[in-house]
């Protein structure tokens, strides 16, 4: 058969078609392989960028879009309503880039129409002074891999933002080199960059007409797929696209797939830039090579929560083979504590919210702490984030210990009436035989420490923003130290819980093996502009005593963009919001791929009762058989995605929740703190939606809200 090409556009087209059409696709390949002797005409199309791309008919409204790359070889690029399919056609160039080697798709007239768009004006103009490249030569475009058509549409620009909207239009290595061009590295640096992410040999010459070279690059492979095989073409066309998802960008792959680390390493990311496919991808890596080596050894994959182990183990699944598997767990850590802790003599059960709640306001009050200007929920910070952050056992090493990140100031006299306290509230627990999940990881990870060896070979850690220091010297403890031991994952710009943490300061040293994912992969840009805004101007970590930055930040992809809207009652925001949903699946969405989030559960019963009343199926997340529409708490959206997403009660009652935040008048720097959290957890929730993103509340708006 024919050597078929297969873009990744093609695929994502291909999956959302309906079952009789995607058959007369699976036609395709064979018609225009003998389009001469079946009559089947590839039409050649008028002012066309790339005369080799041609359409074929798939039925009276759906067309494929064909690229003709030699004797017998062909790329499938995309399948589209007929005219959608003539336009987009026209548009495109297909090629191999004659300095990175990647084969690519280029669409020059969308980018300049959208880059006439964003300034106003169609006009050729001189490059201003203060035009964004106006610094930059045009060699230093070229010399990097970016097509020469784009630059005089690129010196258009004069802002960073102004670039990334348009950036998900510029093949992915072309899109990284002109953002790199924005700061003040040379082009050698850039260069140095790219060549390690793209994985471009130094000195290499790269031969543009030589295709079947430059698919076989990772770059070309995360995009593009070769089948030369009838087997290989069913196998594709067959419906399962899930192996084909996991595909990695060569950034990811070149950390998922290293063969060693000499110690920790740590990825960084915004939402959506595919941490937890990298993940993924770690965990199947390391436990092949233990199969390979016929060692007994186990990768430990842990994240934070129960909804985020059972899609990790749910993915996991659907690509690793049945030996990978055995020698993978994938838990929660507190599920992992109280594994450790399960054959000890006493008995622990993890104590509730509402039980913690109350055990310490009775501590508070018995100690009269209410005299220092301080409540139960100032005792059980001052307990988590110092006393057990730091391992503190007495009162006189509490009495010395620095307090990092405690607003309130706390003299000796007033150190101990807060030592009393604490005593009060873990007497009780113990009385009760309760522990927080906190005390159950210090424990657990006491435990382990007394052993001679680790329970896992290696560890993937997944969330790590949202893990307090307990947790980490657990997690620490449950893998021994040597190559290839933690791989760790987390964005403090997720951070939706009150546990900060250093990993150096935990013997946790990353550096030098660390690196940060900049394209977001789920998120439109439109969507993900409005999410950056509810942080803009927000100091956020690295996790490791650093600032981290959006600086370079980008959606792959981009789309219609969210709105907000404001009503007068609940009820009436419920009915817009069900409106909203029914026309959606009125579309075609799938009620699965349509979320309602917001901030607490009462927030959403109007929704849900909106819902029942139009009969239109919902569940909750945490329904042990969800169907439906899903809705869920902020909360537990997190590590999820959804089609269409509607985000409400986005209210200045709601977002920042009064009880989450310690009045500014007790504790400044925790009050900013718990802001920014109430922040973090309406960008978490904004990000959740892949192409359409609401956002409606009633009554006074939520002051997180980006300004306009």
């Amino acid at each position: 058969m024919a050597t078929l090409v297969f873009a990744k556009q093609f695929l994502d087209d291909f999956a959302k078609l309906e079952p009789t059409v995607r058959q007369k696709v699976r036609e395709l390949p064979d018609k225009f392989e003998h389009a001469t002797e079946s009559g089947v005409h590839l039409e050649k199309l008028n002012n066309q960028k790339d005369p080799r791309v041609r359409t074929i008919r798939v039925d009276l409204y759906w067309r494929g879009v064909v690229v003709r790359l030699g004797e017998g070889r062909y790329a499938l690029l995309r399948v589209m309503g007929h005219d959608d399919a003539t336009d987009w056609a026209t548009r495109q160039k297909f090629g191999v880039n004659p300095v990175t080697g990647i084969v690519e798709i280029l669409d020059v007239p969308t980018v300049e129409k959208h880059v006439d768009a964003l300034i106003g004006s169609t006009a050729a103009a001189p490059v201003a002074a203060d035009a964004l490249f106006a610094e930059r030569r045009d060699r230093d475009f070229t010399n990097l891999g970016v097509d020469s058509a784009l630059i005089p549409v690129l010196r258009k620009l004069s802002s960073e933002d102004e670039l990334l909207s348009i950036a998900s239009y510029l093949p992915d290595a072309q899109a990284d080199a002109v953002l790199a061009l924005t700061g003040d590295r040379s082009t050698d640096e850039i260069w140095q960059e790219i060549q390690e992410a793209y994985e471009v040999k130094p000195g290499e010459r790269v031969d543009p007409d030589d295709v079947d070279t430059a698919l076989q690059r990772p770059a070309s492979k995360a995009e593009f797929v070769v089948t030369t095989t009838d087997t290989e073409l069913l196998e594709l066309l067959a419906g399962d696209f899930e192996a084909w998802r996991t595909f990695l960008h060569p950034t990811q792959r070149a950390l998922a797939e290293r063969p060693v680390y000499n110690g920790p390493a740590r990825i960084t990311g915004g939402a959506g830039t595919g941490k937890t496919v990298v993940l993924i991808h770690r965990a199947r890596f390391l436990a092949q090579r233990l199969v390979d080596a016929g060692e007994p050894g186990r990768v430990l994959v842990a994240t934070y929560t129960r909804s985020l182990a059972t899609n990790l183990e749910r993915t996991l699944r659907t690509f690793c083979s049945a030996e990978q598997l055995r020698r993978v767990h994938v838990t929660t850590v507190d599920a992992l504590a109280q594994q450790v802790l399960s054959s000890g003599a006493v008995r622990l059960r993890p104590a509730s919210s509402d039980e913690l709640l109350e055990i310490a306001a009775d501590a508070a009050t018995m100690s009269g702490l209410d005299a220092l200007g301080v409540d139960h929920r100032f005792l059980i910070a001052e307990w988590e984030q110092i006393v057990l952050a730091r391992r503190i056992n007495t009162l006189p090493d509490y009495a010395k210990t620095p307090r990092p990140g405690r607003g309130k100031r706390l003299t000796r006299p007033e150190r101990k009436e807060v030592w009393s306290a604490i005593e009060r509230l873990t007497a009780d627990l113990a009385t009760r035989k309760r522990a927080t999940y906190v005390q159950l990881a210090s424990l657990a990870a006491e435990q382990l420490e007394q052993r001679d060896a680790g329970l896992y070979t290696h560890a993937i850690i997944d969330e790590a923003q949202d893990l307090h220091p307990t947790q980490w010297r657990l997690l620490r403890a449950a893998v021994r130290s040597g190559p290839n031991d933690l791989f760790i994952a987390g964005d403090a710009h997720q951070r939706i819980y009150d546990h900060r943490v250093s990993l150096s300061s935990l013997g946790i040293e990353t550096r030098g093996r660390s690196r940060r994912l900049k394209i977001n992969y789920r998120t439109s840009q439109s969507i993900l502009t409005l999410a950056q805004g509810i942080l803009r101007g927000q100091t956020v970590d690295d996790l490791d005593g650093g600032i981290d930055t959006d600086a370079g930040y980008r959606s792959a992809f981009d789309g219609p963009g969210p709105t907000i809207e404001r009503f007068l009652t609940p009820g009436e925001e419920a009915e817009h919001v069900t409106g909203v949903i029914q026309g959606w699946l009125d579309e075609g969405v799938s009620p699965s791929a349509i979320g309602v989030v917001a901030r607490t559960r009462n927030q959403l019963l109007p929704a849900q009762q909106a819902l029942t009343a139009r009969e239109i199926a919902w569940s909750d997340l945490d329904a042990t058989n969800p169907a439906g529409v899903r809705v869920s708490t902020m909360h537990s959206a997190k590590g999820l995605e959804f089609a269409r997403l509607a985000v409400i009660g986005v209210n200045a009652d709601a977002l920042p929740l009064g009880i989450a935040v310690t009045p500014e008048a007790d504790d400044k720097l925790q009050h900013d703190f718990d802001v920014l959290r109430e922040r973090c957890l309406l960008y978490v929730a904004c990000t959740r939606a892949r192409d359409t993103l609401i956002v409606t509340g009633s009554g006074p708006a939520s002051p997180l809200l980006p300004a306009g």
